[in-house]
């Protein structure tokens, strides 16, 4: 991911993952959180292009995040991979969502407005907490 990718989604631009947030990623326990990887096969093998997780906040409550690589951007990637999350969110029983977003981010905005309908947003030190449900049109 390119510094400005990493900056949108992290908040910071580091140079690679810190195992914190790897950890965060990779430690769920499937019921209050899953992560989803997007995948590209190419003639060496596949490659992640992107990544989905959601987190349980509260018991019908999750935070959504999304990420995905700078040459597979607006290529509807995020949005499945996004529609996805949001199914198997649902499916455990997670109904309202809210998703942390730079106040530089607009393609992620873009998405949220398209997946669901937002029916909260607070903004603080320039990152906006988006809380919305779904949409199922």
């Amino acid at each position: 991911m390119s510094p400005r990718t990493r900056y949108l989604r992290f908040f910071s631009p580091p140079p690679s993952l810190p195992d914190s947030v790897l950890r965060l990623l990779t430690c769920l326990d499937y019921r209050r959180g899953i992560a989803l990887v997007a995948e590209s096969v190419t003639g060496s093998g596949r490659e992640i292009i992107g990544l989905g997780s959601f987190n349980a906040i509260d018991d019908h409550s999750a935070e959504v995040a999304l990420v995905v690589r700078d040459d597979w951007q607006r290529q509807r990637v995020g949005t499945t991979l996004a529609r996805r999350v949001l199914e198997a969110a649902e499916a455990r029983g997670f109904h309202r969502f809210v998703v942390l977003v730079h106040a530089d981010n607009f393609a992620i905005r873009k998405l949220v407005k398209k997946i669901g309908a937002v029916v909260s947003a607070t903004m603080s030190g320039g990152v906006s907490e988006l809380a919305f449900v779904p949409r199922h049109d």
